[in-house]
């Protein structure tokens, strides 16, 4: 029986990519776990473009005009300083720990509210 060495340019070529793959990979994971910002981050008075610049965009948007006073959520502290017919527009945001609220009320540039929800929490009812 004989053994054959094989050259140098053959054991190594199947791994040449190999540490390049393994750069890619970890940036992958890095950049795809980053971790969440803190709920202390979000302020009112931060603008729509700083809250972009920092945060990117929201999570989710929505809006609508408030008809009545009573709302269970995380606004509700805030619910009260908004006058009726106001039109409301939320932002969302993931944060350590659950979301945050961001409001704007009648088209302001800037956030005149935030409010912090704890995950897992479940509020019954909705805006008026």
């Amino acid at each position: 029986m004989t053994l054959e060495v094989l050259p140098a340019r053959w054991t190594r070529e199947p791994f040449r990519g190999v540490p390049g793959l393994f750069v890619v990979i970890t940036l992958a994971l890095v950049l795809g776990c980053a971790p969440l910002p803190d709920a202390a981050q979000f302020q009112p008075g931060l603008s729509r473009v700083q809250l972009l610049e920092r945060f990117g965009p929201p999570a989710h948007r929505k809006s609508f005009h408030k008809t009545g006073e009573g709302i269970w959520g995380p606004s509700e502290n805030f619910w009260p300083k908004v006058p009726l017919g106001s039109t409301v527009e939320i932002w969302t945001y993931p944060v350590r720990g659950g979301t945050v609220e961001l409001y704007f009320v009648d088209g302001s540039e800037r956030a005149q509210g935030a409010e912090f929800s704890p995950e897992g929490a479940v509020y019954e009812g909705g805006p008026t």
